[in-house]
């Protein structure tokens, strides 16, 4: 008892406490709070005129919404869709740049000032802009008439909206991933490239047999963070074609907004919610399994 009043007056350990407290109340009251607040709604018949007269329906929304709503499974592979497409171009593009970025010896803070520009800027404004651009009379359908090819339907055709949107999404998120990697790729020692050469081996071999290993971690960080990101949009969609055309780019986080402000269903949206935190945590499970880290330093 002695030793652990001793460990309890350590000037490290209030100063931990006084640092953890605050934000351990902020995610229970703004975090974990709503999230049982939605688990809640999703059992009952809620009434926002008269919450107390609210009943228990038990899991009769979450029947409803997989059995008689179409609406919802359009969104659902829409999202799933949008998030297979983000996440394999995100990645292998990120990494490709951040491994250009840690080989450059001048001018690598200016370039990821340049390629970080997009993730503070925001996703309205930026959706605006590439409205602007991806218009039919557009600069990309003008610079692609220019070149001698048709002119794409960008955010007008039901083919090319979903990958349109993923494009941008790309654009807008690439800068935050390509710092991360870059900061994981320096971080590896020299001297395991310097065994590598050594041994002989290529740069080829050196970056599958070296560097993808031991940046292992850092691969899956960027994984989870694209992959949590991609099936939680919604103002891209909003923005710029409104869930349309012909319900192409409808997302699941546009079917819990509508079905909770706009028809007043909150139970329902309550329980799209839920299923949609249960697919983003067994999604995010099976990466970390998948991606595992096999070398550390």
């Amino acid at each position: 008892m002695a030793s652990l009043g001793k460990v309890l007056r350590r000037p490290q350990l209030r100063f931990g406490v006084g640092v953890l407290v605050p934000v351990a109340a902020w995610y229970i009251l703004f975090s974990f709070r709503p999230v049982l607040q939605g688990l809640r709604m999703a059992v009952i018949d809620y009434d926002l005129l008269n919450p107390s007269a609210s009943q228990f329906v038990g899991l009769e929304h979450f029947r409803t919404i997989l059995t008689g709503y179409e609406l919802f499974w359009v969104a659902s592979r829409n999202t799933l869709a949008f998030a297979a497409m983000l996440n394999a171009g995100m990645i292998p593009l990120a990494l490709l740049l951040a491994h250009c970025l840690a080989n450059v010896r001048r001018g690598r803070t200016f370039y990821q000032w340049a390629l970080f520009v997009p993730v503070v800027v925001s996703m309205a404004a930026m959706a605006l802009l590439w409205r602007f651009l991806m218009h039919p009379t557009g600069i990309l359908n003008s610079v692609l008439v220019a070149v001698g090819l048709g002119p794409s339907g960008w955010l007008t055709s039901p083919k090319t909206a979903l990958p349109a949107l993923a494009m941008i999404e790309l654009w807008k998120a690439l800068g935050g991933n390509v710092v991360i990697l870059t900061a994981g790729l320096l971080a590896i020692p020299v001297e395991f490239y310097d065994a590598a050469r050594v041994d002989g081996a290529g740069p080829w071999q050196t970056f599958w047999r070296v560097t993808l290993p031991l940046l292992g971690h850092t691969l899956k960080l960027v994984g989870v963070l694209v992959l949590i990101g991609s099936l939680q949009t919604y103002t891209s969609a909003v923005i710029l074609t409104g869930g349309g055309p012909a319900r192409a780019t409808y997302m699941i986080s546009q079917f819990v907004v509508s079905e909770a402000l706009v028809n007043f269903r909150f139970g329902l949206a309550a329980a799209a919610a839920s299923l949609l935190f249960v697919v983003i945590f067994g999604a995010t499970l099976a990466q970390l399994r998948l991606v595992r880290a096999r070398w550390e330093y």
